[in-house]
């Protein structure tokens, strides 16, 4: 199988779908990456843009992530790309990769990068030659920050890699956020607790399944 996360930001991937990208990753199945968005100066020093893409890099390695690619598009202001560009670059990556499923950002997400990516998603992934499946994630201090709830259809038992998924992001260093926040070690870990006993497992990820192929 191939999967391919679309992600708008640095740590996305791992805060979403971490654990489900390891256990892919267990069972043989080729995972890509699409980073949609990066800093910029002088919003972001140099040092701190070089940083991201040294951290993604370990993190690769540690997840099994084949290849990542970067759209370089600016992060939050993809409203301001056209449309049609946009949309564009993103169905290139799909094209090139050819997965079976991709997993992306929740529709309703108080972050408007995760809401535009979405919709490009689904553009690009529209029913054709390829049968695409479609699920997406919950992104922690985003999804649950939002007025529409996150209703999950589809369940990951995360518990073999779950010490695996809080590692790598630890890597994200500059990410990594004091307990109580979302994005805190300790949080990710009672969130995949919080999940999980909602099917009657210990850590969990969850997700909605948007489409789906047999």
């Amino acid at each position: 199988m191939k999967v391919l996360v679309v992600a708008a930001h640095p740590d996305d991937e791992i805060l979403g779908v971490g654990g489900a990208l390891i256990k892919h990753h267990c069972q043989g199945d080729d995972i890509y990456v699409c980073m949609v968005t990066k800093a910029y100066e002088p919003e972001w020093s140099k040092k701190y843009i070089k940083t991201k893409k040294d951290e993604a890099s370990k993190v690769d390695r540690l997840l099994g992530i084949k290849k990542r690619y970067y759209c370089d598009f600016p992060t939050v202001k993809l409203n301001t790309i056209p449309h049609g560009e946009f949309n564009r670059k993103i169905a290139e990556i799909i094209n090139e990769t050819c997965p079976d499923v991709i997993y992306t950002h929740f529709k309703n997400d108080v972050n408007l990068d995760h809401r535009i990516i979405f919709n490009a998603v689904m553009v690009g992934a529209r029913p054709g030659n390829r049968q695409i499946g479609i699920i997406c994630f919950e992104t922690p201090s985003s999804t649950e920050w939002s007025n529409v709830p996150f209703h999950p259809n589809h369940y990951v038992d995360i518990k073999e890699h779950l010490d695996k998924k809080v590692k790598a992001f630890s890597l994200y260093k500059s990410e990594v956020k004091a307990y109580p926040h979302p994005r805190s070690e300790k949080g990710i870990r009672i969130w995949a607790n919080k999940r999980g006993v909602e099917v009657c497992r210990e850590y969990a990820e969850a997700f909605i399944i948007i489409r789906s192929y047999w």
